[in-house]
């Protein structure tokens, strides 16, 4: 197997955050070590949950969104009001929370 660690994750959260990310861009990503992080404390190893991707000939572009990541919030971009409802949808999501009507 050729995987390659792109993330050391504080948590199974951001974990699962930055592998959402990849799959997401078309990159084959798994979390390895999720279920280790319970025993933080009392385990004598590194027990911290890992991001590896299948395939390294993405690890440039993995890491780039891992580096985006890790700089923190997303520009989100302006809000926007739903032509289905009206109601005010924050910049982040494509799809109005009401009445899942798409973005314009």
């Amino acid at each position: 197997m050729n995987a390659r660690e792109v993330y050391l994750a504080a948590d199974p959260v951001n974990a699962e955050i930055v592998k959402d990310m990849l799959v997401d861009r078309g990159i084959a990503a798994h979390v390895r070590r999720q279920h280790l992080w319970g025993g933080m404390g009392e385990l004598p190893a590194n027990v911290y949950p890992q991001v590896w991707i299948d395939n390294p000939a993405d690890f440039d572009r993995a890491r780039e969104i891992v580096a985006a990541f890790e700089k923190g919030p997303v520009d989100t971009g302006r809000g926007w009001h739903c032509p289905g409802c009206g109601e005010t949808v924050e910049g982040q999501f494509n799809a109005c929370w009401h009445c899942q009507h798409p973005r314009p």
